[in-house]
């Protein structure tokens, strides 16, 4: 019964992750366990129009462990999946990541309605500008646009420079037809890029209403300059700034240890909600915080003097956060090293959990884990319930097919076939 309440649990959570899509109907159960509000959103992306994406090749297919992964706090994939970002789709859900060995940027894709596996698409941009330098790419972010398309955002050296000086990191665009790609990125330079400050990294999309908008942070910590998170409003296609940075945070408070980074956003009741990553990305010290704020643009404030998620004994140094909507429910991917791992040559992999927010509090918790167990009850539940039903119409249709009986002339019992014969 254990593992068949599990099998069915993962058969269940699995298309709750392959099949979310925001801004249309679900094509998956609910999960049980109370919805989020109505009137919370990830505010990732805007609904997706147009021709569906192409169907690129797929390079291989890696085990999707979603029940390990809520229930445990194990990675939900064993692969290295720094800085993640993930973009919900009709037909998908695309996971990608910071550059690897084998890839500027990886991409994976979870589809609609698979049997717990994801298929890695391979490179998602194959190809960088000829003003900037591969091995660097980090932290991308994928804008799907009304028409169709994508716009994807991610970190990559500045353009060579003339006084010998180091090359920041900055931010970049490259656009596809298909959420797999191949991305292009065919600029002459990066579009944002405060080098004064120390450069940006970390690009995350948060879409206003229809308004994109791009979170980012300067990379003070390079020259022992603050680090600041910034809103900058983007242009409709995606592809330019249309306006000046606005300060949401900076580092304040010694937990973060004079750094924030990896800024994501999310709205509730009016209010829109930072999560950034703050200390030592390669220590277990690494941590998730959080901000709330009146608009995209701020004002903010931190609400704790504490982190809001911070290493445990599942995973440590957890960060990279970002989010997305699936029945109703506010989901959250993040980064982390397995426990005593980490270390700048550790591995960071991919966990899983989800969000609730509880009456008037403007932060979330966590109940990924609860989300699960519900889940596998009901499932399980419903098994015993199914299988209770099956043995009484068994036994049902058993006593149905018992031979009937007559009496005999004395009042004892006689087979119905025997009273034939005796007729005879």
């Amino acid at each position: 019964m254990r593992r068949l309440a599990a099998f069915a649990a993962l058969a269940f959570l699995v298309p709750l992750v392959a099949s979310a899509h925001q801004g249309g109907s679900p094509t998956s159960t609910t999960v049980p366990g109370g919805p989020a509000p109505a009137d919370a959103t990830a505010g990732q992306r805007t609904p997706t129009v147009g021709p569906a994406a192409s169907d690129p090749p797929v390079v291989s297919t890696e085990p999707l462990a979603l029940v390990s992964g809520l229930l445990a706090g194990k990675p939900i994939l064993p692969v290295p999946l720094a800085d993640p970002f993930l973009l919900t789709e009709p037909d998908a859900n695309y996971i990608y990541a910071t550059n690897t060995t084998t890839a500027n940027i990886p991409v994976y894709r979870a589809a609609t309605g698979d049997d717990g596996s994801v298929d890695y698409l391979g490179d998602a941009l194959p190809e960088v500008p000829s003003w900037t330098a591969k091995g660097f790419q980090w932290a991308p972010s994928v804008f799907a646009r009304p028409d169709g398309t994508f716009v994807m955002y991610y970190s990559t050296p500045q353009p060579p420079t003339t006084d010998g000086s180091p090359r920041r990191q900055c931010i970049s665009r490259a656009t596809s037809r298909a959420a797999g790609g191949p991305f292009l990125d065919d600029s002459t330079g990066p579009i944002v890029c405060p080098v004064d400050q120390g450069g940006a990294i970390d690009p995350s999309v948060f879409v206003d209403g229809s308004t994109p908008y791009l979170l980012w942070k300067a990379d003070g910590d390079c020259c022992n300059l603050p680090t600041i998170i910034y809103s900058q409003q983007l242009s409709a296609d995606g592809l330019t700034t249309a306006g000046e940075p606005v300060e949401l945070i900076r580092d304040t408070q010694d937990l973060e240890a004079n750094l924030v980074e990896a800024p994501s956003m999310i709205t509730n009741g009016g209010k829109f909600v930072l999560f950034y990553s703050a200390n030592d990305w390669a220590t277990p010290n690494y941590a998730i915080g959080v901000a709330v704020c009146e608009s995209v643009t701020g004002p903010c404030t931190k609400p704790l003097d504490r982190p809001w998620l911070s290493s445990i004994d599942f995973y440590s140094g957890p960060g990279g956060q970002e989010f997305f909507d699936s029945d109703g429910r506010i989901w959250m991917i993040h980064h982390g090293f397995l426990p005593g791992q980490a270390s700048q040559n550790g591995t960071r992999r991919l966990y899983l959990d989800a969000l609730e927010f509880t009456g008037d509090n403007p932060v979330p918790s966590r109940v990924g884990r609860s989300v699960a167990l519900f889940t596998i009850i009901l499932i399980a539940g419903g098994a015993a319930v199914a299988l209770l039903v099956a043995v009484l119409l068994l036994r049902w249709w058993i006593r149905r097919r018992r031979p009937h009986h007559t009496s005999r002339g004395d009042g004892s019992p006689a087979a119905a076939t025997d009273a034939v014969t005796d007729d005879l």
